[in-house]
């Protein structure tokens, strides 16, 4: 592929992207009747992803809590643990692991479905019932995803911040007084904010690009694992992506920083 067509294949992709979310927000103002989908929706991103991402929540914050005290200890800053797990998590860890196990779960269980329906024609049977298949099938999944995606981070950093204390202080040698204390010393409602934005964000891309693959698919079966890999790929580099930018736009908390 040469550099031309490269960059028509990026302009053409960004070009239909677009335009299937202008589509999705131009049938939002229909959400009310479709609010049954939402809610299921919201059971299967939502309660159905919080088991992989509480398993997930325990081993990260198992793993910080072994890996950061042996660190922090050379230098003789263990009690400052507490604070460093808080801050990781909330500001980093937390929103992208979370989204990207459930882009893993959810955005790859979406692509697939909705491919699926396509190669079938059976959103094309929606369109001839005079249904909009935004409105019915993207819709409902992208709300649900951004409305879960800030509780399934929050969950997540709950269960990480209870691992790491539990390793630190119960197999390595810091008291769990200091843990906590160094944790609510420094964990503020700034790093809260990077937490619920980011996971939020996340969340509306993963449910947009897992749709936006299915809607897409064409050429058989073989469509169906064609869209759900692009889905998460693609999903997993607009996460990074973002919480790069993200990172770059919310505030940094420079007076919690000052204080200390």
């Amino acid at each position: 592929m040469t550099l031309k067509d490269l960059i028509l294949f990026i302009v053409s992709a960004v070009g239909d992207f677009s335009l299937f979310v202008f589509e999705t927000t131009v049938s939002a103002r229909y959400f009310w009747r479709r609010r049954g989908l939402f809610l299921r929706h919201c059971e299967f991103i939502g309660v159905g992803s919080l088991g992989i991402n509480l398993a997930a929540g325990f081993f990260m914050g198992a793993v910080l809590g072994y890996q950061l005290y042996f660190s922090l200890h050379r230098f003789g800053a263990e009690a400052m643990l507490g604070g460093t797990v808080g801050v990781a998590l909330f500001r980093e860890l937390a929103p992208v692991m979370a989204s990207i196990m459930v882009t893993g779960r959810a955005g790859a269980a979406m692509a697939a479905e909705i491919s699926s329906m396509r190669i079938t024609e059976q959103i094309d049977a929606l369109e001839v019932m005079a249904v909009n298949p935004f409105e019915y099938l993207v819709l409902p999944r992208v709300t649900a995803g951004v409305l879960m995606m800030p509780v399934l981070a929050v969950f997540f950093t709950i269960v990480a911040s209870l691992a790491a204390c539990a390793i630190s202080c119960g197999v390595m040698d810091l008291q769990f007084s200091v843990y906590w204390q160094q944790y609510l010393k420094v964990v503020d409602p700034i790093e809260i904010l990077h937490c619920l934005v980011k996971s939020a964000v996340f969340g509306l891309l993963l449910t947009s690009i897992g749709c936006f693959f299915g809607f897409r698919a064409y050429g058989g079966a073989k469509a169906v694992g064609k869209a759900t890999r692009n889905t998460v790929v693609a999903t997993c580099l607009a996460i990074l992506l973002g919480d790069y930018l993200l990172t770059s736009v919310l505030p940094f908390g420079f007076k919690t920083l000052r204080v200390m």
